[in-house]
C-alpha cells in the first residue's frame, strides 16, 4: 500500500526546523519530530472537540472544489457547510475519532495558507493502493519523453460488478443438464439485480475533485478526458510517451487509486500496458487466389484439394437438416481491426455454392466503421466468419458486430516491433452486448480473434472473462477459436524475468468460453500442427473439465514429459481448447474481393462449429426449448458422446517459427521437443473433438 500523504511532505521544510519532518500513519495524522513527538502539543484536537485556535481552511478547501468553505473558522469542522461540501472535512468526518490534527504555530503559517493546505491534502487524497505496476518497461519499448502537462488523454474506469463469486455457481445451476435449473435463462434485468454495478457516486466525485469536468458514462464504464497533469496527480502516476518501431504510446509504469474506491473499481486503461497483440485471424494474410486447375479439381467434389459446403455436410453429418428463419435461433460475429463484411462477396459465395440469397445486419460498436469499399476494406477475416456462418446455418439471421477501440497490451517477442496496433477492444465490445436485451441479441456468437494470454493484463482478461460469463446467463453461447500458434510462437515471458514458456491464448483461455482448435486432412481428420491448445496462466482448471483434464495428465501424457513441460506450462490451469473443426490443409474455399480464394485456420473452425450450434438451438426452439446457452458443462458431461475423437496428429511450437506467416521470430524462446498429441478423450490440440452434428441434435433434443 502507497499512501498519497507522501506526496506534501517536502512542504515542511519551509515553515519548520530542519530536523522536524512530517509523519504519517494510516489511523491518524500526525505533524511530529524525527522522534515521533508532536511540534507544539502534546496532543490531539479531535475532530468533535472545540478549540480556540484560529485554522484558515478556505484556501486548502477550495482547492478540493468546496466553493461554500469560506473564510475563518474557530475549529477544524466546526461549520457543517464546510465540512458537508469538501473532500477534506468528508474524510476527516468519515474517519471518526480515529483521526485528529496537532495544531502548529499559526502565526508560522497561516498568511501563506501553506498550513490549511496541507491539511486538506492529506485529508483529500486518503490511502493510495497501487492498482498495478511493471517492474520495468517492456522489452521492445522505450522511454521518448515524459508527457506535457497540458496534454490529453483519456481514460476508461471500468466499475467492479458485485457477487461475482456467485458466477461459477450460477453458471453451474443454469448450464448444467440434470439441474432443476437447466435452461432457465436470465434476462438483463436479472443479471444487473444479480451482479449490480458498483455505484458511479464514489468515483465521478473523486474525479470532480481533481477538477475533471469531461465525464461520461458507458455501461459499467466511466469514460473521462482531461490533462496528463491532473491524471498523473489523480492516479500517482508518470505518464510518458514511449516508442517501439514506428508505434507511439502514451503510457505508465504504475497507478494508485484510492483505498476507498478499491471495490468500485476493477481497472483503469489504458494504463500500464504496452504493446501488440497478435491475432487468430492472422492465417488469412496468406490466404491464396484458387488458380483454375484448383477450381475444376473442386467442381468435381474432391474434398481433398478444397473444403467446400457440400464437404463440411458429408464431414459433420449435418446434409439433411434444414433450419427455419423464423424459429428464433440468430447468429452474430465479431469483427474487429477494422474488419468488414463484404455484402458484395457474400452475394457471390452464395452465387457459388448455389445458396438462396441471404444478407446479414451490422451494428457498429465503440466507433465502428462499415466499410464496403474494396479497395480500402480491409475484410479477410469478416468475409470468412459471415460467409461460413451464412453457407452452413442458413436461412438463420446473422448479425455483424464491428467494434473499434484498443485495450491495453504488452509487447509480445515475436512482435516487438509494435508497428500497428491489432488488439481488440474486448472490453467495449461485450459492455455493448451486455447493454442489450435478449430479444436484441443472436444466442450464439463467434469470435475469430485472439492474444497471447500474457500480452493482455490479468485484471483486463478476468474482468472480461467474468463479463463473457454474464452473457452466458442470459442463454448466450459465446465461441472463440483457440488460436493459430500451436504450442507458442514467441515462447518467451514478458515479465521481465524473460523466461521461456508455452503461450496460452486469450480469450479462449477464459472458461466462460467454448474454444475450438483445429484439424487438418480429410477422411480421417488428424490434429492440425498449428492448432493452439495448453493451459491458461490466469484461469484454474474449470469444474465442468476436471475429469477430462486429470485422465489427460494421468494417462496421455507420461510422466517424464510432463516435468519436463511443468517448467513451461501451468498444469493446473484451464485446459483448452474445448472442441475443433477444420482449419487448414485443405484450404476452405471463400470469395475475398470478390474472387475465390482458399483460406482457413481457426478462425474458420469458430464460425463453423458456431453455426452448427446456431442449428441446434433452431431444433429446441422448434420444440419448445430454451436455447443451449453456456455450452461447455454440456459438453464435458455429455456431449462428448455426440462428437468425433481426434487421435492423430500433434501440434507444434516453440521453435522460433511463425505459423502465421512462416518467418522467423527475432528473440523467440526455443523450447525443445515441444508438442501436445492428439489423444484419446479430451487433449489440448483438439479437445473432446468434431461435432456431429445429427448425434448432437438428437442428444440436445433429449434434454
Amino acid at each position: 500500500m502507497v499512501s498519497f500523504k507522501t506526496l506534501v511532505l517536502t512542504m515542511i521544510p519551509a515553515v519548520m526546523a530542519q530536523n522536524k519532518t512530517l509523519i504519517g500513519t494510516t489511523s491518524e495524522f500526525r505533524v511530529c519530530t524525527v522522534d515521533a513527538r508532536p511540534i507544539y502539543s502534546d496532543t490531539c484536537i479531535p475532530l468533535n472537540q472545540t478549540g480556540s485556535t484560529q485554522f484558515d481552511v478556505a484556501v486548502g478547501c477550495r482547492q478540493f472544489g468546496n466553493t461554500a468553505c469560506t473564510g475563518s473558522y474557530d475549529t477544524v469542522g466546526y461549520r457543517s457547510d464546510c465540512y458537508q461540501n469538501s473532500r477534506f472535512f468528508q474524510n476527516f468526518a468519515n474517519n471518526s475519532n480515529s483521526v485528529c490534527v496537532v495544531p502548529l504555530k499559526v502565526s508560522s503559517m497561516r498568511s501563506s495558507g501553506l498550513y490549511t493546505a496541507l491539511l486538506c491534502s492529506l485529508a483529500a487524497s486518503t490511502n493510495a493502493i497501487v492498482h498495478e505496476k511493471l517492474a520495468a518497461v517492456p522489452s521492445g519499448w522505450h522511454h521518448v519523453e515524459d508527457a506535457g502537462s497540458d496534454h490529453q488523454i483519456s481514460l476508461s474506469i471500468a466499475l467492479a460488478r458485485k457477487n461475482l463469486d456467485q458466477l461459477e455457481s450460477k453458471l453451474k445451476d443454469l448450464s448444467t443438464p440434470g439441474e432443476s435449473q437447466y435452461g432457465q435463462w436470465l434476462d438483463q434485468e436479472d443479471v444487473d439485480t444479480l451482479f449490480p454495478v458498483a455505484s458511479d457516486k464514489a468515483v465521478i466525485n473523486w474525479l470532480r475533485s481533481a477538477n475533471i469536468t469531461h465525464i461520461s458514462r458507458q455501461g459499467s464504464l466511466v469514460n473521462f478526458a482531461t490533462t496528463v497533469d491532473k491524471v498523473n496527480k489523480l492516479l500517482n502516476a508518470t505518464f510518458a510517451y514511449y516508442t517501439s518501431g514506428s508505434s507511439q504510446r502514451l503510457r505508465t509504469t504504475e497507478y494508485s487509486i484510492p483505498d476507498d474506491l478499491v471495490d468500485s473499481i476493477d481497472l483503469i486503461s489504458p494504463t500500464t500496458f504496452f504493446g501488440k497483440e497478435k491475432t487468430s485471424a492472422g492465417l488469412n494474410q496468406r490466404a491464396q487466389k484458387i488458380d483454375n486447375h484448383v477450381a475444376k479439381r473442386s467442381n468435381s467434389s474432391s474434398c481433398a484439394d478444397l473444403i467446400t459446403l457440400s464437404c463440411l455436410k458429408e464431414m459433420y453429418n449435418f446434409g439433411n437438416y434444414t433450419p427455419s428463419a423464423s424459429s428464433g435461433s440468430k447468429l452474430g460475429f465479431g469483427s474487429f481491426l477494422n474488419e468488414s463484411a463484404s455484402y458484395s462477396d457474400l452475394a457471390k459465395f452464395e452465387k457459388l455454392f448455389n445458396l438462396p440469397s441471404q444478407s446479414f445486419s451490422v451494428e457498429l460498436v465503440n466507433g465502428g466503421v462499415n466499410d464496403q469499399n474494396q479497395s480500402t476494406a480491409s475484410l479477410t477475416e469478416a468475409d470468412l466468419d459471415v460467409e461460413l456462418l451464412v453457407g452452413v446455418a442458413h436461412p438463420l439471421p446473422v448479425t455483424e458486430f464491428i467494434t473499434s477501440g484498443e485495450p491495453p497490451f504488452i509487447p509480445d517477442p515475436d512482435e516487438p516491433s509494435a508497428a500497428d496496433n491489432e488488439n481488440e477492444p474486448y472490453l467495449q465490445y461485450y459492455e455493448y452486448l451486455l447493454s442489450k436485451p435478449n430479444s436484441a441479441l443472436p444466442q450464439v456468437i463467434s469470435n475469430s480473434y485472439g492474444d497471447d494470454e500474457q500480452t493482455v493484463p490479468e485484471y483486463y482478461a478476468k474482468r472480461v472473462c467474468n463479463l463473457i460469463g454474464l452473457v452466458g446467463l442470459r442463454g448466450i453461447s459465446v465461441l472463440e477459436s483457440s488460436g493459430d500458434e500451436g504450442i507458442g510462437s514467441g515462447c518467451r515471458t514478458t515479465d521481465g524475468t524473460n523466461r521461456t514458456q508455452f503461450n496460452p491464448i486469450f480469450p479462449a483461455t477464459c472458461p466462460y468460453v467454448t474454444a475450438v482448435g483445429g484439424t487438418m486432412s480429410y477422411a480421417p481428420e488428424i490434429a492440425w500442427e498449428a492448432s493452439s491448445g495448453g493451459f491458461s496462466n490466469y484461469f484454474e482448471r474449470a469444474w465442468f473439465q476436471k475429469e477430462a483434464v486429470q485422465n489427460y495428465l494421468a494417462h496421455h501424457i507420461t510422466n517424464e514429459t510432463k516435468q519436463y513441460y511443468s517448467q513451461f506450462a501451468n498444469f493446473s490451469g484451464r485446459g483448452f481448447p474445448d472442441v475443433a473443426a477444420h482449419s487448414f490443409e485443405p484450404s476452405y474455399e471463400v470469395i475475398f474481393y470478390g474472387a475465390r480464394y482458399g483460406s482457413g485456420g481457426t478462425s474458420a473452425a469458430c464460425p463453423l462449429f458456431s453455426a452448427l450450434v446456431g442449428m441446434l438451438n433452431d431444433a429446441r426452439l422448434r420444440a419448445g426449448k430454451s436455447t443451449l446457452g453456456f455450452l461447455n458443462p454440456l459438453l464435458y458431461s455429455k456431449g462428448y458422446r455426440a462428437l468425433t475423437d481426434v487421435t492423430g496428429g500433434q501440434s507444434i511450437g516453440c521453435n522460433g517459427i511463425d505459423p502465421q506467416n512462416d518467418e522467423t521470430v527475432a528473440g523467440a524462446g526455443i523450447i525443445p521437443w515441444a508438442h501436445w498429441n492428439a489423444t484419446v478423450g479430451w487433449d489440448p490440440v483438439t479437445g473432446l473433438g468434431l461435432p456431429d452434428f445429427e448425434k448432437l441434435r438428437q442428444l440436445v433434443l433429449s434434454l
